[in-house]
């Protein structure tokens, strides 16, 4: 036989060798160039984005099949990316100013109204973005008063408090809890058995699942009523147990304002 078959396959028999992924200084290399974020390509190779940022940096290996996956999205990038780039710049430069345009008859909305209602705050009971949260942290590192970011970010002074609590940058805030009732309060009128027939689980103990289990739902985006059918509670036990987790999310913006309920309230 041919000596060159015999190499071959004994070549062959060795079976395909680990994918080699380009040098972590490539990767990210390739990866900005094609403008993706980490998130981005961590969400195209079905991974978190932490192990993403440690695949990229070489601090992380996969197996063959998640390597090849990853290598081939980076051959692509290198592929279809231009080899060579010159923006365009008469595109990026800023429009000069225009002229005022003509006042409208009134009640007649403007582009200048449009304009200023696409510009607004967002919405409160909305759940924070990153951005929100870093300018928030800034201007109240800047000397922002409480009253000046909520209408900065058209939220209640209670969400900020919260959120600034939650960044670590303020104690508890105790002057949002309402204060504990000193006379004798009126006798309940209704027993544990009557709140269980409507919220099954009022007043059991909350596992370490079923808090991590809330706090992802929150997350998500449910709302109050949401978690509150799905965890057999009253909305004020959900509420108060959101803020002692301190959950991210609409629901959480939410629980400091909800019906007077104290944090203790776990239901």
């Amino acid at each position: 036989m041919d000596s060159r078959f015999t190499a071959q396959d004994n070549l062959l028999n060795q079976g395909p060798r680990p994918p080699r992924l380009p040098t972590p200084g490539e990767r990210r290399r390739l990866r900005e160039l094609w403008g993706a974020t980490l998130e981005e390509v961590a969400d195209a190779l079905n991974a978190e984005p932490e192990v993403m940022a440690a695949w990229e940096a070489g601090r992380h290996t996969a197996d063959p099949a998640d390597t090849y996956a990853y290598l081939r999205l980076l051959n692509a990038f290198r592929e279809q990316l231009p080899t060579a780039y010159e923006p365009d710049w008469a595109a990026l430069r800023k429009p000069p100013a225009s002229p005022a345009p003509a006042s409208a008859a009134p009640g007649v909305p403007t582009q200048a109204d449009a304009a200023r209602e696409q510009a607004k705050p967002p919405r409160r009971g909305a759940s924070w973005t990153q951005e929100e949260k870093d300018r928030l942290r800034a201007e109240f590192l800047a000397g922002a008063q409480v009253p000046q970011l909520a209408e900065s970010l058209g939220r209640s002074e209670k969400a900020v408090r919260w959120v600034l609590h939650r960044l670590g940058l303020i104690s508890f805030p105790a002057d949002d809890v309402p204060a504990p009732r000193t006379g004798p309060g009126k006798p309940k009128a209704y027993t544990v058995a009557d709140k269980r027939r409507i919220h099954p689980n009022a007043y059991q103990p909350w596992s370490a699942e079923d808090e991590q289990r809330l706090a992802e739902r929150c997350a998500q985006g449910a709302s109050l009523a949401d978690l509150s059918r799905e965890f057999g509670r009253n909305e004020g036990g959900i509420a108060s147990r959101l803020i002692k987790i301190k959950a991210d999310g609409p629901a959480a913006d939410g629980a400091w304002g909800y019906g007077g309920e104290s944090p203790g309230a776990d239901l």
